[in-house]
């Protein structure tokens, strides 16, 4: 997690001063063009994931988003090693997990009279019901697909973030958020005999907006 927090502290400072220095867009108004569609890479300390979703315009510092990702899941405390050959393993798997959370939440754009050029800070929360799904570790990647369950998750989430208006057009963002999404019904495990509570947890997403 100490990683995740310096990767986005760096790009919150370079973001901070390079808005001070940019001429390029005047101070964000209204009259600014807003998201309307986003496409996204997420990386957490149990790996990377994808993500998309859409933007609606509520008021002039407002936005109501709804997103979808699909991302891996594993357990804080699995720890990997190395057989004689190389080969990588991690005592006591038993499954391969994935989560496809759905998020809906309100973004703010927060500042806006404020700061110049194309820097746009944010603060965003919201609900994060999610699809659990869990195949076999023991079986090949390709194999286990057939063997996959499903379970469910429902929590929230609070975050902050940043964006940078490249055009008319097009945006790039970064945010960090922090989720807490506790599983329901039928209990997920990664490790054997220790069921995941939570499917939460840190998260650096980065975005291509698409504006209108």
């Amino acid at each position: 997690m100490k990683n995740l927090i310096l990767i986005f502290a760096v790009i919150f400072i370079y973001g901070s001063s390079y808005a001070q220095d940019s001429n390029s867009i005047k101070k964000f108004n209204p009259s600014n063009p807003r998201n309307a569609w986003t496409l996204g890479l997420n990386v957490t300390e149990q790996g990377f994931g994808v993500n998309g979703g859409y933007y609606k315009k509520l008021n002039n510092d407002m936005d109501l988003f709804i997103t979808l990702s699909f991302s891996s899941v594993s357990d804080p405390s699995e720890i990997k090693q190395y057989d004689y050959y190389g080969n990588e393993y991690i005592p006591g798997k038993q499954n391969r997990l994935y989560s496809i959370p759905l998020t809906v939440g309100i973004q703010r754009y927060i500042f806006r009279e404020d700061i110049e050029g194309n820097f746009r800070p944010l603060i965003m929360a919201g609900v994060s019901p999610a699809i659990v799904l869990t195949n076999p570790y023991s079986e090949s990647f390709f194999k286990a697909i057939k063997y996959t369950q499903m379970s469910y998750a429902v929590g929230g989430f609070i975050g902050i973030g940043l964006e940078f208006v490249e055009s008319s057009e097009l945006s790039l963002g970064i945010n960090a958020r922090y989720s807490y999404i506790p599983v329901i019904g039928r209990e997920v495990n990664s490790l054997e005999n220790t069921p995941l509570k939570d499917i939460g947890g840190f998260q650096i997403s980065f975005q291509v907006n698409f504006l209108r």
